[in-house]
C-alpha cells in the first residue's frame, strides 16, 4: 500500500514535471505553434470564457474610476480578455502569433495577482490561485494526452476560477466584501 501510493506520488510528478517542461517549451521554441494535436477544434467554453478576464479589470475601475492604477489594471485585464479568446478560440489549432502573446501575458497576470493576492492582502490568499492553477495543469495535461472533451472542460474552468479569484481579491482589497458578501448580499434582495 505505501509502494503504490508512493508510485502514484512519483508518476503525478512526472507528469506535472512534463506539463511544465511543455508550457516553456510552447512559450519560447514553440512561441507562435499550436500546441493542439487535434487541430482547429473550437469549444466555446475552453476558449470564449477567455473574454471574461475583462472582469477584474472592471472590478477595480468601478472600485476607483479616477485612479491611474484602476485605468491600468482595466487595460492589462481587457488585453488579458483579447489574447485568450484570439489565442484559445479564433486561432485555436493554427499557428499564429496570439498564442505566444496569450501564454507569456498569462503567465505574467497570473504571477502579477499572486503578487497583488500577497502584498495587498496576505500570504495566505496567494492559494487562491491554487483552483485556477490546478485546472490549467489538467488542461494541459489533456494537450498531452490528446484528449479534447478534457482539455475544453479544464481550460474553461481554469478561466472561470482565475477570474473568480482575481476578481475576489482585487474587490477586497479595495473594501469590498469579496465575491461570496456580494452574492449573498444579492440573495438576501
Amino acid at each position: 500500500s505505501g509502494s503504490h501510493r508512493a508510485g502514484e506520488l512519483a508518476s503525478m510528478v512526472r507528469s506535472f514535471l512534463a506539463t511544465a517542461r511543455a508550457h516553456l517549451h510552447n512559450m519560447t521554441v514553440n512561441f507562435g505553434r499550436t500546441c493542439m494535436p487535434w487541430g482547429p477544434r473550437r469549444s466555446l467554453f475552453a476558449g470564449g470564457t477567455g473574454a471574461l478576464f475583462v472582469v477584474p479589470g472592471l472590478v477595480m475601475f468601478a472600485h476607483d474610476p479616477g485612479a491611474p492604477h484602476a485605468a491600468a489594471y482595466l487595460a492589462a485585464f481587457a488585453a488579458q480578455a483579447v489574447f485568450s479568446v484570439m489565442s484559445d478560440y479564433v486561432m485555436t489549432g493554427r499557428n499564429s502569433v496570439w498564442h505566444g502573446v496569450d501564454r507569456w501575458f498569462a503567465s505574467g497576470m497570473t504571477v502579477f495577482m499572486m503578487w497583488f493576492a500577497h502584498s495587498a492582502l496576505s500570504p495566505a490568499h496567494v492559494f487562491l490561485a491554487a483552483p485556477p492553477l490546478f485546472c490549467l495543469y489538467k488542461s494541459k495535461d489533456a494537450i498531452l494526452r490528446n484528449d479534447f472533451p478534457a482539455f475544453a472542460n479544464w481550460h474553461g474552468w481554469w478561466h472561470v476560477t482565475a477570474v473568480a479569484a482575481a476578481s475576489h481579491c482585487v474587490d477586497l482589497a479595495n473594501g469590498g466584501g469579496g465575491l461570496v458578501a456580494r452574492a449573498v448580499g444579492r440573495v438576501e434582495l
